[in-house]
């Protein structure tokens, strides 16, 4: 018998979170292998959520149980049931008074297949509420975690931005610096940043100014968590669907941001004007998958 109450101390310890790691190891391996061990857990565990439905718990042990079953949602739908039957058995109990004793009588004539479904359904209509309460509360909870992830888009957004301009102003320095007369000096770039979610959309048109002396325009395309292919494909066309050039077998390289990839264009292929670029991931040689379209477009000074 003492045995037995050690035993049941250490399973109402080890569901109140106050054992060691392998203490619960040793409890959850021994449910695993012994399934009378895991029957008595399970009966515990009961006895457990009933104490604290009726207030049966200390204050130090009230707290530990909400700390380790009410953020499990199998196990609080247990203590919402609990909490339920006990409502119902509760005021089963006020009804047995001289006034609705016709009443319970009545009940109790009932077969036992009626009864249960009777008491079922009246648990239902308590439960229920608290079950959509919680479920309210687990979607506002998603809504917070998706305007967290939007609001870090737009921070990753804003960097980027940032980051085109300090580019496109370094640019502009460098024009500025280079002499028309030097044959030997290297070739002006022209820099563009398309970033998905926003060049993506036809309504945000970047755009792409070419200096006269720029030769060469860069466009680097920002890549998304879900662009994982080791290859890329792009397809640059105007928008009345003229193809200006395609490159195959583009790798993708590491930014501050992520990742992107980038290829460069003779600054003489690219008219004033507006343009479409398509980008493929490339699975294998016989299979691209479209990734998106871009929209910018080109202004020369």
């Amino acid at each position: 018998m003492g045995s037995e109450r050690v035993h049941e101390a250490l399973l109402v310890q080890y569901l109140l979170g106050n054992l060691s790691e392998p203490e619960e190891v040793q409890v959850e391996d021994r449910a695993f292998a012994d399934s009378d061990y895991l029957g008595a857990l399970e009966s515990v565990e009961a006895d457990l959520i009933d104490s604290y439905v009726r207030g049966g718990l200390s204050q130090s042990e009230r707290r530990a149980f909400e700390r380790r079953f009410l953020t499990s949602p199998s196990r609080w739908s247990k203590v919402e049931f609990a909490r339920a039957l006990a409502r119902v058995a509760s005021e089963s109990r006020e009804s047995e008074q001289p006034a609705g004793s016709t009443i319970v009588h009545f009940i109790r004539g009932w077969n036992p297949a009626l009864r249960f479904a009777a008491g079922l359904a009246a648990l239902i209509c308590l439960a229920g509420p608290s079950w959509l309460a919680f479920q309210n509360a687990t979607l506002r909870s998603r809504i917070a975690v998706l305007q967290e992830q939007r609001r870090q888009l737009e921070i990753r957004e804003q960097g980027i931005r940032r980051q085109l301009g300090e580019e496109q102003t370094r640019a502009g320095a460098l024009a500025q610096r280079q002499e028309p007369q030097s044959t030997g000096a290297a070739a002006l770039v022209a820099s563009l940043i398309l970033l998905p979610g926003i060049s993506r959309a036809q309504m945000q048109v970047e755009q792409l100014v070419l200096p006269p002396s720029a030769q060469i325009a860069r466009i680097e395309v920002q890549l998304e968590a879900r662009d994982d292919y080791r290859q890329f494909r792009v397809e640059l066309r105007t928008r009345r669907g003229e193809e200006v050039l395609t490159r195959s077998n583009l790798p993708r390289h590491r930014t501050i941001s992520g990742y992107a990839v980038s290829f460069d264009v003779p600054t003489s292929a690219l008219p004033a004007g507006e343009y479409e670029l398509a980008l493929k991931g490339v699975a294998n040689p016989q299979a691209l998958a479209d990734i998106g379209y871009y929209y910018f477009g080109v202004r020369k000074q």
